[in-house]
């Protein structure tokens, strides 16, 4: 029993360690805009499995990430594999696309490695007979589910900063709406409206504008090809949208306004959706909590009626 203790503790700070060493630090939401400008830039967006890694950071262990994420990227981008709804996710949340995949080589690596030696040490300290390829099996698994674990880490994650952008964008539209009414150019209303609020969605807007005007491109193209870069649907659509009714300025600001009514219209929704949860789960623990305290005061009386 005590060598199962410490053989459980020893694979779990194995698999912490890991997770500790192979994770990246956390950075400020500024920092991770410019790292999502640099990463996605114009030429990047034409040929993202060519982009260039960036230097290895961490040691030996970085540089192993950056290879096994180059090596990965090559493989997935010969097959014709996007991985879009990763690349959505890392762009996001500012991280880069080649530096994701080495983290989930390294950790079906490590992964594989620690099912194999979990189960063979197990079965040898229980005095348990595994069938033949049970440790591979769980190896196997084991590297299976230590593989996705980054997709599930940037979906969360990505999942926070698209609903801070949704609520952002909701005020930017009725910003933009604000500015046309007084008779500006939607050319002047969107960067103007972009300066007033100081959060990242806004500021990574303005950095989108700034280079869709020094490109000469349609601002409303650009805000549709951020809006697909991101996966913030509501932008894409709303983009190409406006792109198709530019000339006429009453018609763009009637469909701000209402694209901006009708994304604040969701937002009350979810969060009537989420309070409806919550208000579930408070029932349910009352009704946990009163069942509990009737066996609390039964059990007393079931156990004199048993000792008859």
């Amino acid at each position: 029993m005590i060598a199962a203790i410490g053989i459980g503790a020893v694979l779990g700070a194995v698999v912490f360690g890991m997770l500790l060493r192979i994770a990246p630090p956390t950075t400020a939401p500024l920092v991770q805009l410019a790292r999502l400008d640099a990463l996605h830039a114009a030429d990047a967006a034409a040929h993202p499995a060519a982009t260039a890694p960036g230097p290895a950071r961490g040691g030996w262990l970085g540089s192993a990430r950056s290879r096994a994420g180059t090596w990965l990227a090559t493989r997935l981008q010969r097959r014709g594999i996007a991985y879009t709804s990763l690349r959505q996710d890392l762009a996001v949340t500012g991280r880069g696309y080649e530096q994701a995949l080495g983290r989930k080589v390294l950790l079906a690596g490590g992964g594989l490695v620690v099912g194999l030696a979990g189960a063979t040490v197990i079965s040898s300290a229980a005095g348990v007979t595994l069938p033949v390829g049970a440790p591979a099996v769980a190896g196997v698994g084991f590297a299976a589910v230590m593989f996705f674990l980054p997709d599930l880490e940037a979906r969360r994650e990505a999942a926070t900063r698209r609903a801070e952008f949704r609520r952002a964008l909701g005020a930017y539209l009725d910003l933009v709406a604000l500015e046309m009414a007084g008779s500006a150019a939607p050319a002047e209303a969107l960067p103007s409206a972009a300066r007033i609020g100081t959060g990242w969605p806004l500021a990574l807007i303005r950095d989108t504008l700034y280079r869709a005007t020094r490109a000469g491109r349609s601002p409303w193209t650009a805000l549709a090809d951020l809006g697909q870069r991101i996966g913030v649907g509501e932008l894409r659509d709303l983009g190409q949208l406006i792109a198709l009714v530019s000339h006429d300025g009453a018609r763009v600001r009637s469909t701000l306004t209402a694209r901006a009514q009708t994304m604040r219209r969701h937002e009350l929704a979810d969060l009537q959706g989420k309070a409806g949860k919550a208000d579930q789960s408070m029932r349910i623990a009352q009704i946990l909590i009163g069942l509990g305290f009737i066996v609390f005061l039964g059990y007393p009386a079931v156990v004199a009626v048993m000792s008859f």
